[in-house]
């Protein structure tokens, strides 16, 4: 948490930074937090769902728990991308420089971490002067150029953004061209597309977590009747 002073005048800035750190650390803390609420509590719908099915061969209950596991699992989605967003930091500027920010994610949003971004032309020629960054584990970057750069880019000069891994780089799909001037803040989100990913290798640990989703609703609906079918049980 925040150390803040409360000096007045002289430390009303640093006060004030304080205050919003401290407010956006307990934000990302309780989001997370309803997050694994709500996947435990689909775990124990899933479990229900099962226990039931066991005893009942039509017990209504078990459809109306496995629709409510997918439910709570969307919602956990959508926490976690909430998530992402609220620990997202953006760097200070002075009046006259200028930042390029944005996401790096795939079609469902989700944060594409650690790769690098290189401001380029549409040529796909790095520009001169500017260094690559890295996205952090929002998928965030930011570039922060000075008047001196953005002079020697040009003001009409048409811009893109690369992406790349150990694997290789490449210019997005989505990534859409633009132009930037002194002191803008310009944002530009850019998603991947699922063979952008493979191409980049970005996606080994997701497809594993699809796969196992996939193995425990699996494992649950086998438990589950299927509208007015019966499921056959070993007799002891």
């Amino acid at each position: 948490m925040a150390l803040i002073l409360n000096t007045g005048q002289n430390s009303y800035k640093s006060d004030l930074e304080g205050l919003f750190e401290t407010l956006q650390e307990q934000r990302s803390e309780l989001l997370s937090g309803v997050r694994d609420v709500q996947l435990a509590a689909r775990l124990l719908a899933v479990a229900e769902a099962r226990r039931l099915s066991e005893a009942s061969d039509d017990d209504p209950r078990v459809t109306r728990y496995l629709n409510s596991s997918d439910a709570i699992l969307r919602r956990a989605a959508a926490l976690e991308l909430e998530t992402e967003i609220a620990n997202i930091r953006v760097p200070p500027l002075t009046k006259s420089e200028t930042l390029l920010q944005g996401r790096i994610t795939d079609e469902s949003a989700r944060a594409t971490a650690h790769v690098t971004v290189t401001l380029v032309d549409e040529q796909g020629v790095p520009v001169a002067g500017v260094s690559p960054v890295e996205t952090d584990d929002s998928g965030y970057y930011a570039f922060i150029l000075q008047p001196a750069q953005v002079d020697t880019i040009g003001a009409g000069r048409r811009l893109t953004l690369q992406v790349g891994s150990a694997s290789g780089k490449l210019v997005p799909t989505a990534a859409q061209a633009f132009t930037l001037a002194s002191g803008e803040v310009k944002v530009s989100e850019t998603r991947l597309q699922p063979g952008e990913l493979e191409k980049l290798r970005l996606r080994p640990l997701f497809r594993n977590e699809v796969h196992a989703a996939a193995a425990l609703k699996t494992l649950a609906t086998a438990s589950a009747p299927a509208n007015g079918s019966t499921v056959s049980k070993e007799k002891p």
